[in-house]
């Protein structure tokens, strides 16, 4: 299961949350019974993995120190492709996350930047044409 998926996990305060926060967003998730200090999300063939930052084991003693200490996030960008960047924003915006860069329009997409409740850099970016052309697959379906 998942031998051949890109997967990244992020260390989380609130694991719950975090989850509940990325469902929303369009992840899914895949059961997860037999581990309850990690979550399983994915999008499209991507997994993201959520695990508790003070209650799950880590690897090196070194890098289980810094992870405790924080801050998290520093350096990592996790971008989120979204037909709805305006819906991805209000969404933010009601959860009372930090946006860290307004929407935007970039050239080759309208983008915007925010802060997951870990502190995670979010970029979200919705593709030129990418919502005429799902609005179009959605009425040819009915």
């Amino acid at each position: 299961m998942g031998a051949r998926q890109l997967k990244f996990g992020l260390r989380v305060d609130d694991i719950e949350r975090s989850a509940a926060l990325y469902l929303r967003l369009g992840f899914s998730e895949i059961p997860n019974d037999d581990r309850p200090g990690l979550r399983y999300l994915t999008f499209g063939h991507t997994w993201l993995m959520l695990s508790s930052r003070f209650d799950h084991g880590y690897h090196n003693p070194d890098r289980e120190q810094l992870t405790r200490q924080g801050p998290l996030g520093a350096g990592f960008v996790l971008v989120v492709p979204t037909t709805d960047l305006d819906g991805a924003h209000d969404l933010w915006l009601s959860e009372g996350l930090p946006v860290t860069l307004e929407p935007e329009d970039v050239g080759w997409a309208r983008v915007f930047y925010g802060l997951d409740p870990d502190g995670y850099e979010v970029m979200f970016e919705e593709f030129r044409g990418a919502t005429r052309a799902l609005r179009r697959a959605e009425r040819a379906s009915f």
